[in-house]
């Protein structure tokens, strides 16, 4: 079984259609979105900060309106439903993607835990809102899904931050190798050799 290089999940290269050759080397993925961050890094960060910066500004007012009395209580479940939305189906929907790579893969992965739970908790509450009377416990859970949602794509982001920087300092630090040596032949002269040259 193959590794994903980004997330690390195991992948059955049998069944599993995600896949790169790059320098010879042929990758395997578990998701799109893993597939995406190893071949366009800088896209991925730029789509990852906007997503992160789209989910917060919706989850804001969703967790003031969930802990906050401004509005009549089935109101502030319809306003809650329409800010939570677009946090689930639009900005989540990388989760959804991912569940179904990972359902066509017959693999599981994070993806599927998200999509799930995020989603149960924005049925409930869909349903709860539409036809309060039918279930015994009448809260909803925008503001969980909301929250889970933006803390996931956060970390996301800062892993994948901390990972080109790391890169970057790693690029920077073969940097400073020299590339030739100063060597005393045997005349006693010295002479400029690549470093490649150089044996013990």
């Amino acid at each position: 079984m193959a590794k994903d290089p980004i997330c690390g999940m195991y992948v059955d290269e049998s069944t599993a259609e995600l896949k790169a050759d790059v320098r010879g080397i042929t990758y395997w993925f578990c998701s799109e979105s893993c597939m995406n961050e190893f071949l366009a890094p800088e896209e991925e960060l730029r789509r990852l900060k906007n997503e992160v910066l789209a989910s917060a500004l919706l989850t804001i007012p969703i967790l003031l309106l969930t802990y906050v009395s401004l509005l009549p209580p089935l109101s502030t479940r319809y306003v809650l439903l329409a800010l939570e939305s677009p946090v689930q189906f639009i900005v989540g929907w990388r989760f959804y993607r991912g569940t179904y790579d990972s359902i066509r893969n017959r693999m599981g992965n994070m993806d599927v835990l998200v999509a799930l739970g995020t989603s149960a908790a924005w049925a409930y509450s869909a349903a709860v809102t539409f036809a309060p009377g039918l279930f015994p416990l009448s809260g909803v859970y925008f503001d969980t899904s909301a929250v889970i949602i933006t803390l996931i794509l956060a970390g996301r982001f800062l892993e994948h931050v901390t990972k080109s920087r790391a890169s970057a300092a790693i690029r920077e630090l073969a940097d400073l190798q020299p590339s030739v040596a100063h060597m005393i032949d045997q005349a006693g002269i010295e002479v400029e050799v690549p470093i490649e040259r150089v044996q013990v």
